[in-house]
């Protein structure tokens, strides 16, 4: 690779030998240039090429040259924190876990990210304390990696603060605590973040975390409804995610091709004697996800700086999708509508949403009648018009009649323009 730093184009470059003293003499002379302008450009590297960097780097490390190491600890990027606390940690001492212990009380925060990753790989019960104060630190790479050394160490005190936290009405504490919860790596929290998931205005950030936490697919199958349902909700959150909060590789840390074969295996898997009462979810998150990744697969803007391993499961999902039959997605849409008569509020409006976005021409009887009901939470009312627009089918409704049924001024400006552009 040709960069600024002769050095690091030589560790990222394709001659072995060269990488190999390159990785040696970053580390033997504590090049802390070469090792600024590797965490530079790590964004625009392939994972393979970051892969083979960290092993020249890991066999550089010596018992003889572990000093050195440190000095590049003023340099963080997550990417490569591993590598170095790998071949750390098997040099570990009780001096060496001293010494990391005294970087978590008192070095800086991107200092002490490589001290909580070495203890990561190193189980120090010495060093929780020092970890647990380190846990309340605002770098979230330095959060992600004391979590995790934390859960090693099953250290119960910063578990049960944290699951404690989720309950917070500060939505960055909340999602705060499903980051350090997901990165703890016990599933019994599964279900507290769901809940806290549920009632944030910050899903999608949550949503992914649980996807960390457990394979959210899993849960399609619990045996109560409100764990299936949260399940759901949070794909829904995750599918919305992608790529805005998300990026497209989270596609396979967070089994997207099998959430979504688990969803078409639970839809056939009914007939006329046995409905289920989600089917409608499964036929509004089915739909979204085909339009959705169908979107990505027709416009090269979405996949062209991808991966290899990310366009293949992109594609393993698209065609899992594309290739049922079009009964079978008659019956989704069929599903869909009937997602309209659920009480869930916000069931209701993830069905809209998808209904509105796809302008299914067939689809305004059920919309009038949304728009219509007696008591129907506003909010429905309002993206039920806005999907009666779309179809150019408002003219059915009495205009007087529904504006004086929203009280919410916005929602009612909201809807008088929808109906003024019939």
């Amino acid at each position: 690779m040709n960069l600024p730093n002769s050095t690091t184009s030589e560790l990222l470059g394709k001659n072995n030998e060269k990488a190999r003293r390159a990785a040696e003499s970053i580390i033997n002379n504590s090049d802390i240039e070469a090792w600024q302008c590797l965490m530079e450009n790590t964004d625009v590297l392939f994972s393979y090429i970051k892969e083979k960097a960290g092993q020249m780097l890991i066999q550089a490390i010596n018992k003889d040259n572990l000093e050195n190491v440190f000095n590049l600890f003023k340099k963080h990027e997550g990417d490569w924190d591993d590598y170095i606390a790998e071949a750390l940690s098997k040099f570990s001492s009780p001096e060496l876990n001293y010494k990391m212990i005294e970087i978590l009380k008192n070095g800086t925060v991107e200092e002490q990210t490589y001290a909580a990753r070495y203890f990561c790989h190193v189980n120090e019960p010495e060093a929780a304390e020092a970890l647990f104060e380190a846990s309340k630190k605002y770098y979230l790479p330095l959060r992600n990696n004391v979590a995790e050394a934390l859960g090693n160490l099953e250290h119960k005190q910063s578990y049960e603060f944290y699951l404690n936290t989720l309950k917070s009405d500060d939505e960055w504490e909340k999602i705060e605590a499903a980051q350090f919860l997901a990165n703890y790596g016990n599933q019994e929290a599964t279900i507290a973040i769901l809940e806290a998931m549920s009632s944030s205005n910050m899903a999608e950030l949550i949503a992914g975390e649980i996807a960390m936490l457990t394979d959210i697919h899993t849960l399609f199958l619990a045996k109560d409804e409100k764990t299936k349902l949260l399940a759901l909700e949070a794909l829904d959150n995750i599918i919305t995610g992608i790529p805005e909060i998300w990026p497209m590789g989270v596609i396979l840390d967070f089994k997207i091709f099998e959430c979504m074969e688990s969803l078409i295996n639970l839809v056939k898997k009914e007939t006329e004697d046995t409905e289920d009462s989600l089917d409608g979810k499964y036929a509004q998150l089915l739909i979204k996800a085909r339009q959705k990744f169908s979107m990505f697969m027709e416009n090269s803007q979405y996949t062209y700086d991808e991966e290899r391993d990310i366009l293949a499961e992109l594609d393993e999902i698209y065609h899992l999708l594309i290739y049922e039959e079009e009964d079978f997605w008659d019956k989704q849409i069929h599903n869909l509508y009937k997602e309209l008569n659920t009480d869930d509020t916000k069931r209701k409006l993830a069905a809209l949403t998808v209904i509105n976005e796809l302008g299914l021409e067939d689809s305004a009887p059920h919309l009038i009648r949304v728009a219509l009901k007696q008591d129907e939470n506003e909010a429905v009312v309002c993206e039920a018009i806005s999907a009666l627009a779309k179809i150019g089918k408002t003219g059915q409704i009495d205009k007087n009649i529904l504006l004086s049924r929203i009280k919410d001024p916005n929602l009612q400006a909201f809807v008088q323009d929808k109906l003024a552009k019939v």
